[in-house]
């Protein structure tokens, strides 16, 4: 069973995670499949396309692994390039920021780790926000996003030097939150204070729109959309 996808746009590549253990690579061009890769030792949880054409994945079995796309004959092979971490605990998401070059891992204790690629991928630090598992992780601009089976959304801005800030506990869903997506909100940004629009789903069976300040404390519900099209 596939359980996650990432893109790789520039590169025209498709990157899916399955519970069979194995990473799976395509091409975009022709859905053509390129690759089967016997990635982890448990089910893949998250896979993520990062920064320098390198590939993130998490699994059930604690580890986080890189992967990096190189020349092998007249092809090309994803091979090995570094275990991040191996702990007890399972990771369970994953999100790369691309402008500052920092990878983000949510783990079933609910702690979110993360590692910077100006330091060589070194361990960065910890956010701790959650009382469960880190179900999904999100970020942009100077922003990341945590969603959690404590029901709960963690707002985090990124500070010079690499510390994190939470600047609010999201609160109102009645399930584990297990999905997140973000855009900016163009209507209200300006240079000085960028706003976005992050959209939380969840087992509750609903979706809730929120507004979201770099600046604490704005942080607002805009609306509620139940999945079945019932408000």
């Amino acid at each position: 069973m596939q359980s996650c996808l990432s893109l790789n746009e520039e590169l025209g590549l498709l990157y899916s995670g399955s519970w069979d253990k194995t990473l799976k690579v395509w091409r975009l061009a022709n859905s053509k499949y390129l690759e089967s890769i016997d990635a982890h030792d448990d089910a893949i949880n998250s896979v993520v396309a990062g920064f320098d054409s390198l590939v993130f994945t998490g699994s059930a079995d604690g580890t986080v692994k890189v992967w990096k796309r190189e020349l092998q004959g007249k092809g090309t092979k994803h091979f090995l390039v570094q275990v991040l971490l191996k702990q007890e605990n399972a990771v369970t998401s994953l999100a790369v920021n691309q402008e500052s070059g920092v990878l983000y891992y949510g783990s079933s204790d609910g702690l979110v780790n993360f590692w910077e690629r100006e330091n060589h991928l070194s361990h960065g630090g910890i956010l701790r926000g959650h009382k469960m598992a880190v179900l999904c992780l999100a970020t942009s601009g100077n922003l990341v996003f945590s969603g959690s089976a404590d029901w709960s959304l963690c707002v985090w801005r990124r500070e010079e030097g690499g510390v994190h800030k939470c600047l609010s506990v999201l609160t109102g869903h009645n399930g584990p939150v297990k999905c997140l997506a973000v855009e900016e909100d163009d209507r209200t940004s300006t240079k000085t204070d960028r706003k976005w629009i992050v959209y939380s789903g969840s087992l509750d069976k609903s979706v809730k729109v929120w507004r979201v300040s770099e600046h604490a404390p704005y942080m607002k519900e805009i609306d509620d959309v139940m999945v079945m099209g019932k408000r």
